[in-house]
């Protein structure tokens, strides 16, 4: 007998990877089951309560672990450092698999004559021009790889929106990415420095060309970031005629809606901004061109003084939901995404001396500031220029009760500690600014965190609630050693390590405001039908095999504002692909990620 035929089946038939008795949540909403999952050629090929008959060359025992599709982090802007951290350690040890990146206006590409910046040039930045108080947005792109090829040897060699995502293919990375296109990006490479006005129809439509062909290189759709320079220039009708286009390929507009106003250019006249409009312009943009819209990080869109009490804050994001509510009755496809805990996203900055950052760049380093700080004259020319409202990190026109946001962590007088910088004021009977430089000239290594008297867990509760929701953790792809070395000193914020732990631990697990399977599918299958993606972010036969498996038990985040670069808890293992990218919790240098490029509709 020839045993050629059989030796040939029994290879085809053993399967990469085997997952046995996990408890299965399939990302739609179904019930859990205790389950088996086999994966071969990156994708999902058997899903049941029934063991299989089949081997596997690797079997992992998910025996009191949740057996997950991987997650999905709709808000985020990896793409702009997947080149530089493309193992992206900071998401695969988090349990996540996918990023939308491009949002907020800004994606790595297109590039016309000028960079902007992102935030990894901080360090040098400066070198190209000399700044106090703001980072110029953009340099030439000629100076800019001078800079680049003089400190690290590479430049910015691409131009297109294909040229950057034939770049991400060749470099590869441990994560998928799902690519928008920046509005402020496409807005920079047609206007240049000379942004800070309404575009003509003329600029517009060139931007319609710059747009058309991210699009047809596999966009997804367009973000815009409208309390950043460019795009917060933009009226709305540049942004429907831009958003319109969009419409032709069936896809989707993402906006950091205009809720701050522009950050860098604040005065002390100006005044709080009337948020819920931008809400309402997302909604009109969307109702106008027929565009789907995912409102980015939603919080509540009024402002209110003095630091309203839980009830009135719970109202306020009722109230904010009621706009979204409307609009989908209208028949508006509206959709909204939230970072799950009050303190925001992107960066912490833990080091009370940064808030006086302009200062610490004009007097040439930390100990010249110290210096400075006992002269009188000087004392009162920063407290001039943070009356007058010229530094947006510490400006009381825009909130009169900034220092009671300031808490205490470390300091060597221990009266401080755990108080706010607003109680240690009151109880000198001294002005804010003047307690604030007194406690960095006593110890320059003070550290502090947010209070965040503005914000409440209540509210990200009645957030997650609906069920238009989904997880957004608006971070960078990193590693566990990112720091920022010049002012304002920055560290990544503790979302870019435990966001989505974080997530599951408190809305699931200690509130039980979610269950097991409704929080699943906010940060997988949601997010993937969001992208019109119908073979990721779900546990079904024939899907890509991308998983996450946790510990629910476990699963949690130790890091903090002061030190945020910590592992999260609780995940054991993340396959990319059908590649284990996260073995027992240890990344395993696998780069089986891919850019899911958006399909072509045919014609």
């Amino acid at each position: 007998m020839d045993i050629t035929p059989i030796i040939v089946l029994v290879f085809i038939l053993e399967w990469d990877l085997l997952i046995e008795n996990g408890l299965i949540v399939d990302g739609i909403g179904s019930k859990p089951f205790k389950g088996f999952l086999g994966i071969n050629d990156g994708k999902i090929v058997y899903l049941s309560d029934v063991k299989p008959s089949i081997d596997a060359k690797r079997v992992i025992d998910a025996n009191g672990l949740v057996v997950s599709p991987g997650f999905i982090d709709i808000h985020s802007h990896g793409d702009e450092t997947i080149l530089l951290y493309p193992k992206a350690e900071n998401y695969v040890s988090q349990g996540v698999t996918t990023i939308v990146g491009g949002n907020c206006g800004f994606s790595p590409a297109p590039v016309g004559n000028f960079w902007v910046m992102s935030f990894w040039e901080m360090d040098w930045w400066h070198e190209l021009k000399p700044y106090k108080y703001y980072a110029p947005l953009m340099h030439p792109i000629n100076k800019v790889n001078e800079k680049l090829k003089e400190k690290f040897g590479f430049t910015i060699d691409w131009k297109s929106f294909n040229d950057f995502l034939c770049k991400v293919e060749g470099r590869g990375a441990s994560i998928n990415y799902i690519p928008l296109v920046g509005h402020g990006t496409i807005r920079a490479a047609v206007m240049g420095e000379d942004h800070k006005r309404k575009a003509s129809d003329k600029e517009i439509e060139e931007m319609k060309n710059y747009l058309r062909e991210a699009l047809d290189s596999g966009a997804h759709g367009i973000s815009t970031g409208l309390d950043y320079a460019p795009g917060f220039y933009a009226d709305t009708r540049e942004i429907i005629e831009l958003v319109k286009v969009v419409k032709e390929y069936d896809g989707i507009y993402a906006t950091h809606w205009r809720r701050t106003g522009i950050r860098t250019e604040t005065r002390r006249e100006t005044k709080p901004p009337e948020k819920i409009k931008g809400i309402i312009e997302a909604i009109e943009i969307s109702e106008k061109t027929g565009v789907p819209v995912q409102i980015s990080h939603i919080s509540y869109g009024f402002v209110v003084y003095p630091p309203p009490p839980e009830r009135l804050r719970r109202a306020m994001a009722e109230t904010t939901l009621d706009y979204v509510d409307e609009a989908i009755k209208r028949g508006v496809d509206v959709t909204f995404d939230v970072i799950p805990n009050i303190t925001g996203g992107v960066f912490s900055m833990p080091k009370l001396i940064a808030l006086l950052s302009p200062w610490i760049r004009e007097s040439g380093g930390i100990e010249r500031l110290i210096e400075n700080l006992k002269c009188e004259d000087y004392r009162r020319d920063i407290k001039d220029a943070i009356y007058g409202g010229k530094w947006y990190t510490v400006n009381p026109n825009l909130d009169p009760y900034w220092m009671d946001n300031i808490l205490i962590r470390k300091c060597k007088n221990s009266e401080y500690l755990d108080k706010s910088l607003g109680e240690i004021a009151s109880s000198k009977g001294a002005d804010p600014v003047d307690v604030l430089m007194d406690i960095i000239v006593e110890d320059p290594e003070t550290l502090y965190e947010p209070k965040y008297t503005y914000a409440g867990e209540e509210t990200l509760e009645v957030f997650f609630k609906h069920p238009r929701a989904m997880v957004g953790a608006d971070i960078f792809a990193l590693d566990f050693k990112w720091e920022a070395k010049t002012p304002p000193y920055y560290l990544p914020h503790p979302n870019t390590y435990g966001a989505f732990p974080m997530f599951i631990a408190k809305f699931v697990r200690e509130k039980g405001i979610l269950s097991l399977e409704e929080a699943i599918m906010k940060i997988t299958s949601k997010p993937a039908e969001r992208m019109k993606i119908n073979d990721r972010g779900i546990l079904k036969v024939g899907a890509w095999a991308d998983i996450t498996i946790f510990d629910l038990n476990r699963i949690g985040y130790r890091g903090t504002y002061l030190e945020p670069r910590v592992p999260p808890d609780g995940i054991e293992y993340v396959i990319v692909n059908g590649e284990i990218v996260l073995d027992r919790g240890k990344h395993s240098g696998a780069l089986s990620g891919k850019v899911i490029r958006k399909r072509k509709i045919s014609k």
